[in-house]
Formats: C-alpha cells, sequence, structure tokens
C-alpha cells in the first residue's frame, strides 16, 4: 500500500522536477525512494523532456505520404519513419528535429525519396503529463478540456531565443530527449567519441543559460501492449486544429501532439473508449481529419539526430549534412 501511494505522488511531481533531487523534494519522499520508484516505472514506460523548440532555432517537421512509399533513404534529421494503416489503405509518416532555416533544403532533399501528400513545420510540441484531474478525463469532458487545456500545461520559456546555439547546448539537449531528463550532463559527454567535454563550470553555464529555459516540462509515459491499445495518429487541418490537438495530448494514455499553423497532429494509445471521440471531432470543431483514424506500426526507423553535426562552427551558423540515412527494417513488438 504504502508503494502504491508513494507512486502516484511521485508521478504527480514529475512534470516540475528536473533532477532527481528535485523529484524528491516535490514528492516528498526519499531519494532512495526515487531511486526505486524510477527503476521500478522505467521497466513499463519512459521518461521524456517536453522541449521549446523555437528557444533553440528548432522545429518539427510533419510529413505524410499517402501512397505508402518506404525510402531507401531520408536526409538527416529525421528522427521517425512509420507505416500507418487505415481505411484508405498504406501510409508513410515521416517526422524530423532540424533547425527551422533548413527546412526547405530538407523537404527538397526528401522529395527525392517519397511523394508529399502533406507537411508542416511544428510551433508547438504537446504531450500528456501526470495530473489526477487529467486521470479522470472522460469522452464527454473532452469539450471542457479543449476549453482548459492551457491550465494544464506548463508555460513556455519566457526567454528570449539563443541566436545560434552551439556544439554544447545540442550534445546536451541531444542527451536528455535520448536517454531522458534525469541523466546527468556530465554523463551526456562521457557517452560521446570525438568530443572534448566542457570543464565542469562551462558545462554547468551551458546547462543552466543555453538548455534548461527550452525544457519545457518532464513527463512519463506508461507504454501498453499495442495489442490492447493500438498506436493511432490522427491529423488535422483548420483553424481550430490547434485547441483540438492541444487536449488530445491531454487524454488519458500516451500521448502527444505536433501543432503547426492550423495543422496539427496527434500521436498515442488513447484506450478504445476513446475512439469514438475521434468520429466525432470533425462535426463539433472547425477541422478536417482527411485521413480518419490510423493505425501506426512500430516497424521503420527511429532516431535523435546528432544536431550538432548541422553546425558550421567557423562560421557560426546551420549547414546542411549531405549524407542521407539507410532504412532498414526494424522488428518491434
Amino acid at each position: 500500500m504504502r508503494s502504491r501511494i508513494d507512486v502516484k505522488k511521485l508521478l504527480y511531481a514529475i512534470p516540475h522536477s528536473r533532477t532527481l533531487r528535485e523529484l524528491a523534494r516535490n514528492a516528498g519522499v526519499s531519494h532512495t525512494a526515487v531511486r526505486r520508484l524510477l527503476k521500478e516505472l522505467s521497466t513499463q514506460g519512459v521518461f521524456r523532456v517536453i522541449t521549446d523548440d523555437s528557444f533553440w532555432g528548432l522545429t518539427r517537421v510533419i510529413v505524410l505520404d499517402q501512397e505508402g512509399r518506404v525510402p531507401r533513404h531520408v536526409p538527416f534529421g529525421t528522427t521517425g519513419l512509420r507505416t500507418l494503416i487505415s481505411e484508405q489503405g498504406s501510409g508513410t509518416l515521416i517526422m524530423s528535429y532540424i533547425p527551422k532555416r533548413l527546412v526547405d533544403k530538407y523537404m527538397e532533399t526528401l522529395r527525392e525519396e517519397v511523394d508529399v501528400s502533406e507537411w508542416f513545420t511544428s510551433k508547438e510540441y504537446i504531450a500528456w503529463l501526470p495530473n489526477p484531474e487529467l486521470e479522470a478525463v472522460t469522452p464527454k469532458d473532452f469539450e471542457k478540456l479543449v476549453d482548459r487545456s492551457a491550465e494544464y500545461v506548463p508555460p513556455r520559456t519566457r526567454a528570449k531565443p539563443l541566436s545560434m546555439p552551439d556544439e554544447y547546448d545540442l550534445i546536451l539537449l541531444w542527451g536528455k530527449l535520448l536517454y531522458g531528463p534525469f541523466t546527468r550532463p556530465s554523463d551526456i559527454f562521457s557517452k560521446i567519441r570525438g568530443v572534448e567535454s566542457p570543464s565542469k563550470q562551462v558545462l554547468s553555464y551551458h546547462y543552466r543559460a543555453h538548455f534548461q529555459p527550452g525544457w519545457r516540462y518532464t513527463t512519463y509515459f506508461k507504454l501498453e501492449s499495442t495489442m490492447e491499445a493500438p498506436f493511432i495518429v490522427y491529423y488535422l487541418k483548420g483553424i481550430e486544429s490547434e485547441r483540438v490537438a492541444k487536449a488530445l495530448a491531454l487524454l488519458p494514455g500516451h500521448g502527444m501532439s505536433f501543432i503547426g499553423e492550423n495543422h496539427a497532429i496527434y500521436m498515442g494509445q488513447p484506450l478504445c473508449g476513446y475512439h469514438p471521440l475521434f468520429l466525432e471531432i470533425p462535426q463539433t470543431y472547425n477541422v478536417e481529419a482527411p485521413y480518419g483514424i490510423s493505425y501506426m506500426k512500430l516497424d521503420l526507423y527511429t532516431d535523435v539526430p546528432r544536431l550538432w553535426e548541422m553546425l558550421d562552427r567557423d562560421k557560426k551558423e546551420w549547414k546542411w549534412p549531405e549524407q542521407k540515412i539507410p532504412i532498414k527494417l526494424q522488428e518491434k513488438t
């Protein structure tokens, strides 16, 4: 019984915690208990850093190919390639994480490999976060959630965006996205070959001034069996896309939304009882869902790009890497 109470307290403290010590203090439990419970939770799901990408001049590019072609190569910066299945047939979802200034070059290179049906760049990234009120949301509560979603999500940074991030900033970002929010900055640099670790003072400065302002909040996704809760993708167009997508990301379960200008896409594992809600949304809000619900296979490619390889260190500007990433089928369950 004690362990169960501690787990709930820990989960609700996660969004505003960035270190194990901070998490222990916010949850009101011992540091030892935090380590034990995090180890237990890590066997059931993943901890994630949710970022304000604009702080580093970055964006997510979302591309849909409704012909379902699987490219042999994708451009540098691609973070995911997934097969989608819907009533309309097979499609391909391609996601990337790149500097805003290189979006045109990315799309030019990608079009050499696939036919682009729809695409947009994100201005915001929202993901579910542990909260007792959100856990209690039912499909009939969705309208209220659309109106109140901003109350649940920590605000974006008020810090002035970096004019140009440097290698240390981007390595810290890469490490936190890949290894998780509670990985120590020094441990991130120890995992990279060919990059000299900065001094303790320099690392501390970059972490506090150039990384933390872009760290919006922390979350935890408990991953369910895809047999019981399949991953779905829901693409939206229209002036209310942003409001609807934010609320979808906050539904109970593993969910996230990438939001652009009058475009958005939701990905997650909502329980089957929520699926009829997706059919009602285009009838209720000023949005279109041209492909309806698509089911996503975890079968092709996923990665966190080494963004510092897109830096021209001499000119202190972004550069386009010419190398492409070969695609090999990944078998995942």
